[in-house]
This record gives structure tokens, C-alpha cells and sequence, in this order.
């Protein structure tokens, strides 16, 4: 995600969003998104910095919150992204989870990571804040790299959550967790995959 989009996001999702699904997409550009497969078929992480563990798979997580949801990412983003598929390079975007129910509107805001590597994945951050990377995020890349050696293809980063129109201070790792009940499917501390009865210990 760049710079100017996360700002982008941060002082969009000041826009009420209670008056209406309708009426906060078009507040921030928002048009509706078919996910490329990859994405929606991958694991993803669920903390910027330090994450924990790996869930997956997105799609699983679509059906795991319930309601009425749809992909939707902001009309300047996918303009870069057609330029970039242009150039025959695929970047790192941000998409909106869209989750309605009686009771609220949420919006779940992921990053696409199309990497098939931690390595790759590191490269990218590395780029961005230059030597700082090592510091911010070197074990995670080592732990994402066992993740990536046993099959785990980690595909998206679940950044945060806007709720109530506003982006929550909540961590979306343990709000998946506590309030879901989904469980992750590996733990990067340990660099060992969970079982279903481990994962809910």
C-alpha cells in the first residue's frame, strides 16, 4: 500500500458510514472488485508489524464474518493497478471487505501480496523504508519464509478495520480471532502449523 493511499484511507474512513453502504463508497470512490483467485484462494496475516500468526484462506474469512459482503477498491487505485497489469508488473493494492449486516457496515481493508517469496516480500519493505526494514521487519521475514517452505502461500495482509466510519485502533489479528473465532492456520513464533484443537487451546 502506499503512502498516499493508506492516507488516503485514513482520512476517508472519518466519512459517516452509517448513513449508508451507498453513500461511503461513493464518498471515497469506491467501485465493486472481482478478486484475482490467487488472492481470494491464499493466506494472509493479520498485523502489520510482528504479526503471529497466518490465517487463511481469504475466502474462508469472507464466509466467517457472515452478512451481505462485497470487494470494493478505490477508483485511483485500480486506475494504477490497470497501469501496472499494463507494464506487465503486478502490484501490492489495497482492496475494502465490505461486511453489512442489520447491525453495522464494516469494512475490512486488506493488501494484496503478490509475492511468492518472504524474501520477495521483505524486498518490497525494504524499498520503502530502506535499512529501517531490518529492524521493523527481518524476523518476520524469516518466520514468513518457514510459512512459505510448508505450503503457505501468504497472499494479503489484513490491515485494519473501519467501523462505525471510523479506522479502529482494534488489532485485526486479535479481532478475527476473539470475536470470529477464526482460527489461524500457523504460528509464526513456533514456525509450526496448527491443528484445529491446537489452534482454539
Amino acid at each position: 500500500m502506499s503512502i498516499i493511499m493508506l492516507t488516503t484511507l485514513l482520512i476517508n474512513s472519518l466519512v459517516d458510514a452509517a448513513e449508508s453502504p451507498q453513500a461511503f463508497r461513493q464518498q471515497n470512490g469506491l467501485i465493486t472488485y472481482v478478486p484475482p483467485a490467487w488472492f481470494l484462494e491464499g493466506f494472509f496475516i493479520a498485523r502489520e508489524k510482528q504479526p503471529g500468526y497466518v490465517f487463511g484462506s481469504v475466502q474462508n474469512f469472507v464466509g466467517a464474518i457472515g452478512g451481505k459482503t462485497a470487494w470494493l477498491i478505490e477508483d485511483l487505485e485500480l486506475k494504477r493497478v490497470e497501469r501496472a497489469a499494463a507494464d506487465g508488473k503486478t502490484p501490492e493494492y489495497s482492496l475494502y471487505l465490505e461486511a453489512v449486516s442489520p447491525e453495522s457496515t464494516e469494512y475490512w481493508v486488506f493488501v494484496v501480496l503478490p509475492y511468492e517469496s518472504a524474501q520477495a516480500w521483505f524486498d518490497a519493505r525494504r524499498a520503502y523504508h530502506g535499512r529501517k526494514a531490518d529492524g521493523y521487519y527481518g524476523d518476520t521475514q524469516r518466520e514468513l519464509e518457514s510459512a512459505y517452505n510448508q505450503g503457505l502461500k501468504v497472499k494479503a495482509e489484513l490491515r485494519f478495520l473501519i467501523e462505525n466510519g471510523m479506522t479502529s485502533v482494534k488489532v485485526p489479528e486479535d479481532v478475527i480471532m476473539n470475536r470470529f473465532k477464526f482460527q489461524p492456520v500457523f504460528d509464526l513464533r513456533t514456525e509450526r502449523p496448527l491443528t484445529p484443537a491446537a489452534a482454539t487451546e
